[in-house]
């Protein structure tokens, strides 16, 4: 019973920190129809950036979240109009795929920036690193913090997109562009902020997932990959369905990670694209 209990809990807090990767591509792709292969590049930068920070400021490296937030926020506002804006004007089908490959290059370029600047070594935050234990169960003080933060801004992200009158509007223009054009929405606007967002959650999520992994610039594509997997899961567009499967997958890889080994929890994601794109492709293309 509490083996069970404490896999549940520690896969609860790790899927709290998934739900962050998969709501910020979920915007992207929900509203710009955008498949964006840099979005591991944007986390794993910024969780690079916070062991730097840590290292050379004398604070919490949370303080990084809203920094990671804000450059990446601007980041994005600067890409989308220059790069990705372009491509919109085009039909459906060559817009997604020039977005494949754009994104695809720009993936490549921030995975170098990521060696020039920090390094090919993996590297970890030693903060946090002790434990709470109550009545036989252990809960790292890391994956709490790192969870409980993500779930709290993926929180604020829904409460954005459903109580404000311009996150209903982002919402509506995901929906139908051509309806939201038809009653004098600025989609181009649209567009640009939720990307502008979306690259910026990322880099939260960046932030706090390197209190509980360590992470290298190679690892990018291994955090775009899973959160792939999560929207096919839970749907595109489908922010609670998003948010619950990544809650079951974070308790999955737990459990698969102690009764197997750490590196099978690790590659349980891929296991999942295969059997999607094998037994489910239909699900698949609904994300990609």
């Amino acid at each position: 019973m509490l083996l069970t209990l404490q896999l549940l809990i520690d896969g609860i807090l790790l899927g709290g920190t998934y739900v962050l990767i998969a709501q910020s591509l979920n915007l992207i792709f929900g509203v710009m129809g955008v498949v964006n292969l840099a979005h591991g590049s944007f986390i794993v930068l910024a969780g690079l950036f916070t062991v730097w920070f840590a290292a050379h400021v004398a604070v919490t490296p949370l303080i990084a979240v809203p920094i990671a937030f804000l450059v990446l926020f601007g980041v994005g506002a600067l890409l989308q109009p220059v790069l990705l804006e372009p491509l919109m004007g085009l039909g459906v089908q060559q817009a997604e795929l020039l977005s494949l490959m754009l994104t695809f290059g720009l993936d490549y370029v921030l995975i170098d920036l990521g060696l020039q600047v920090f390094g090919s070594d993996y590297v970890s935050l030693p903060y946090l690193q002790s434990t709470w234990s109550f009545g036989g169960v252990t809960i790292s003080k890391a994956l709490l913090v790192a969870g409980v933060f993500a779930a709290i801004l993926a929180l604020l992200l829904s409460l954005w997109l459903n109580r404000t009158s311009f996150g209903k509007t982002l919402l509506a223009a995901s929906q139908s562009e051509t309806g939201a054009l038809a009653i004098g929405i600025n989609v181009r606007r649209v567009r640009l902020v939720a990307f502008a967002v979306g690259v910026g959650l990322a880099g939260a999520a960046g932030v706090l997932l390197i209190l509980v992994e360590p992470m290298a610039s190679e690892t990018a594509d291994n955090f775009t990959i899973l959160a792939f997997v999560l929207v096919a899961l839970g749907g595109l567009g489908d922010y609670r369905g998003v948010a619950i499967a990544s809650v079951l997958l974070g308790i999955a890889q737990s459990a698969v990670g102690f009764f197997i080994g750490g590196d099978a929890g690790n590659a349980l994601p891929f296991v999942l694209l295969i059997l999607f794109m094998a037994f489910w492709p239909q699900r698949f293309r609904r994300a990609v």
